[in-house]
């Protein structure tokens, strides 16, 4: 999340050198939002900075300075529009919770999101929740309203109770609805295999490889060539005689993201090419402000695993015979 932010405040500031803001202007308050919903994830956190500027200072000066980058006494919350319920946010240092944010031209320390655990608060797929900040005497210093992505469902000619069995010439199809159809899809197959060291040790290690099959994907269907899941494995796992593998199952997770973000990437690329205009394109969905309020919703399927036709292709087959399946 942290470099994505990072990048877009940059974005945002260079963009903003068109007629419709002047950031050279000092009396402008100009927030910068940064916030996706998930209710899978186990907290919920929202980035607002200020765009600045200075006749005395450079911007690169100015963005190591934390006063430049950050608002005093804002509350921040998220309200449930069915129910008009509020949720205030906690104002945290992101570095002593596991959200160190990357060096580069802004101070990164400290650095302050807002957060709140997703188990106090109701994040209900398909339903509108608008995202509020607030200045220290109740003016709104920026908002922004959205429908959380809806709830996914998988459809798949395997069940988690039967073995799969691809041969390289095989397909995998995998179909699923909901989401956001106007947003996009990002399709994931997590591996699970046991790894041992003969040479080190003799106990098993199980360790996780996430391959993404996909990004951006725009319909809700999506077929993988038998071939590719072993030419994953042979160009991310070390070919290591001394290392014994055992292949213990696979899952399959679906992203769904948002039509704000994926809004934000077309118009971002949309004037990048060769023969684009040197004007680049500004999006936002933040009223009184810039920025990006957006959502994503995620399902897996897990407990896969395979029968005598894959595990004999693991062993033996052209891909994947000499990462030592057991």
């Amino acid at each position: 999340m942290h470099r994505f932010i990072i990048f877009i405040l940059i974005f945002f500031i260079i963009s903003s050198c068109n007629n419709d803001i002047d950031l050279n202007e000092e009396w402008k308050d100009i927030p910068v939002t940064y916030g996706i919903l998930n209710p899978k994830d186990t907290a919920q956190y929202i980035r607002i900075e200020k765009a600045f500027s200075s006749v005395n200072k450079s911007a690169l000066e100015i963005s190591k300075i934390p006063d430049s980058l950050y608002y005093k006494n804002i509350s921040v919350k998220i309200i449930r529009n069915k129910t008009q319920s509020s949720y205030l946010l906690k104002m945290i240092d992101g570095n002593q919770d596991r959200h160190v944010r990357d060096t580069g031209i802004f101070a990164n320390t400290p650095n302050y999101l807002y957060k709140i655990k997703t188990e106090d608060i109701e994040l209900i797929p398909s339903e509108k929740y608008t995202l509020l900040a607030l200045k220290h005497n109740g003016d709104t210093l920026t908002l922004s309203t959205i429908s959380l992505v809806k709830d996914i469902n998988i459809y798949l000619p395997y069940s988690t109770d039967k073995p799969v069995n691809l041969m390289y010439i095989s397909n995998f199809n995998i179909n699923w609805e909901g989401g956001d159809k106007y947003g996009y899809f990002d399709l994931f197959i997590v591996f699970h295999i046991k790894e041992k060291n003969t040479s080190t040790t003799n106990e098993w290690v199980l360790k996780d490889y996430i391959w993404k099959v996909d990004d951006k994907i725009s319909n809700q269907k999506y077929r993988i060539e038998g071939r590719r899941f072993y030419q994953y494995l042979q160009d991310h796992l070390e070919a290591n005689p001394d290392i014994a593998r055992k292949f213990i199952g696979f899952d399959i997770k679906i992203r769904a993201v948002g039509r704000e973000f994926k809004d934000y990437i077309d118009i971002l690329h949309t004037n990048l090419g060769i023969t684009s205009s040197q004007q680049l394109p500004v999006y936002t969905n933040m009223a009184y402000g810039l920025g990006v309020f957006s959502s994503v919703n995620i399902k897996e399927m897990k407990g896969f695993f395979i029968g005598n036709i894959m595990d004999d292709s693991l062993k033996t087959g052209i891909y994947t015979k000499n990462l030592n399946f057991k």
